[in-house]
C-alpha cells in the first residue's frame, strides 16, 4: 500500500524554513511542493539551499540540460516538469528540450557532448568509459567542468530521489513523457 505524503502548508513549517520559503515564494512566485516538502526535516531544506546557492563553470542552458538528462535517467516527473519549466525560462524551445531529453542534441556539438556524458554518468552510477571521458576533454570541458557536473547531478538526484519515493504532486506544467536513449541502457 502506498502512502499518501501531504505537502505542509507555510503555517505548519517551522519558523526559520518559513522564512526560506518566503524568499522562494517571492523569488519564483510559488513555493514549489518539493521545497516545502523538505520543511518535514528540521534542516532539510537549509542545508539544500545551502547547496544550491552556487554558481558554476556551467551557463543556464548547460545546467538546465544536466537537471532535465539526470531527471529523464530517474524517470522523475516532477523534476521534468520543473527544468522543463526553467529551460523554457533560460531560452529553450520545445522541440530542443525534447532533444535534449532524448540525448539527441543536433544544433550544438559540445551541449550535445555534456548531455551524453551526462546520460553516461548518471546511468552507470558515476562510471564513465574513457571514449566518453576523452569526447567531454576534446569538446573543451575541464576538470571544474567535470566537478561542477557531478555536484549538479548529485543536487538533482536528491530532489529525483524524495521525489519519485513520495510523489508529491507536481506544481509546475506538466512535461511530455519521453523515452530516450538513457533509458534503454538500463
Amino acid at each position: 500500500m502506498r502512502r499518501e505524503f501531504k505537502v505542509p502548508r507555510m503555517e505548519e513549517v517551522l519558523e526559520h524554513d518559513r522564512k526560506l520559503l518566503f524568499a522562494l515564494k517571492q523569488s519564483m512566485g510559488f513555493v514549489p511542493n518539493v521545497y516545502a516538502f523538505m520543511t518535514r526535516s528540521e534542516t532539510a531544506l537549509k542545508r539544500f539551499m545551502d547547496f544550491m546557492d552556487v554558481s558554476t563553470v556551467f551557463d543556464r542552458i548547460q545546467t538546465e540540460a544536466i537537471h532535465l538528462v539526470t531527471s529523464q535517467v530517474n524517470q522523475n516527473p516532477y523534476c521534468l516538469a520543473a527544468h522543463t519549466a526553467l529551460a523554457k525560462e533560460a531560452g529553450l524551445s520545445d522541440k530542443q528540450i525534447e532533444a535534449i531529453r532524448k540525448g539527441n542534441v543536433t544544433w550544438d556539438e559540445k551541449l550535445d557532448t555534456l548531455v551524453d556524458f551526462t546520460c553516461e554518468l548518471v546511468t552507470n552510477r558515476g562510471k564513465v568509459g574513457p571514449e566518453m571521458i576523452g569526447r567531454f576533454y576534446q569538446a573543451g570541458y575541464t576538470d571544474a567542468c567535470l566537478v561542477d557536473l557531478v555536484m549538479l547531478v548529485g543536487m538533482t538526484t536528491i530532489t529525483n530521489y524524495l521525489n519519485n519515493a513520495t510523489w508529491i504532486p507536481v506544481d509546475f506544467p506538466e512535461a511530455p513523457v519521453i523515452i530516450c536513449k538513457c533509458d534503454c541502457k538500463k
